[in-house]
């Protein structure tokens, strides 16, 4: 049996888990935006950008979507629904990792997803989904801009995202603001189906991840295989003591055949 069909069949079984027999998580109407802006965006560019979680086609996106199982149920054990991706430092796919999740996350009809650009100093979350917003979260933080204006549907039913744009050098202390507490508290409490996801700047070169511990419920960290040393690691890990920190992903392993390949590894 191939380990993709292992994983297809693991990802069916933890779903019947998850769902039983009984409607404990019934399923979301279709979703019409009425004040959001939709801008969608071809699957050429996704697949060039190697966000493939939403793919029926490509064996890749099967990787994201067990990912998302695991992730997913242990949220729900939890009551958790905010989650936080980094990495110890920059350039090892934690937005391409932070895409693909919410993307997938989006595809269970009973979540709708939200990805929230939160790496302040190099946002990329817009690169990956090819879109050109005309602001983004400095905007809002700066009070040149309001939420609504600024939530993008990138023609992916259930899945929202909260553009970057423009990079901030006092990423940190605009993280601790009052304004990104109250939006913090207003993105968990306006909507009970929805999964919030934060790509978050990388652990070690910034303080912005330790400022958001009390605000996000959980964190993944995503590993570079072969460039991410086991002491940046551990200092990482110690930074994060004091969050909820599910486990890791690997990504580009030297052992696997497509650019992620080990998952969540629980600690």
């Amino acid at each position: 049996m191939s380990r993709i069909h292992k994983a297809l069949q693991k990802a069916k079984e933890t779903r019947r888990e998850l769902i039983g027999d009984g409607a404990k998580y019934s399923p979301l109407e279709r979703i019409n935006y009425s004040i959001s802006k939709v801008i969608p965006v071809s699957s050429k560019d996704l697949e060039n950008q190697h966000v493939v979680s939403h793919s029926v086609r490509d064996p890749r996106a099967q990787i994201f979507r067990t990912l998302r199982t695991n992730i997913l149920k242990q949220m729900r054990l939890k009551g958790w629904r905010s989650i936080g991706i980094t990495s110890a430092k920059p350039g090892e796919g934690k937005t391409l990792v932070a895409s693909n999740l919410a993307g997938a996350i989006a595809m269970e009809i009973n979540n709708t997803s939200l990805l929230v650009d939160l790496d302040l100093r190099n946002p990329s979350v817009d690169k990956f989904f090819s879109l050109h917003p005309e602001k983004g979260m400095l905007d809002y933080l700066n009070g040149n801009a309001e939420i609504p204006e600024l939530l993008i549907n990138p023609g992916l039913e259930r899945l929202m995202i909260l553009p970057g744009k423009d990079a901030a050098a006092n990423s940190a202390e605009l993280i601790s603001s009052p304004k990104m507490t109250s939006l913090f508290k207003e993105l968990r409490q306006r909507y009970k189906s929805r999964i919030i996801i934060y790509d978050l700047p990388a652990v070690l070169p910034t303080d912005d991840v330790l400022t958001s511990l009390n605000h996000i419920d959980c964190f993944l960290m995503v590993i570079e295989d072969g460039n991410c040393s086991e002491a940046d690691l551990r200092k990482s890990i110690q930074i994060l003591q004091n969050g909820n920190l599910l486990g890791t992903v690997v990504n580009k392993s030297i052992y696997g055949d497509s650019y992620i390949d080990r998952q969540i590894v629980n600690q």
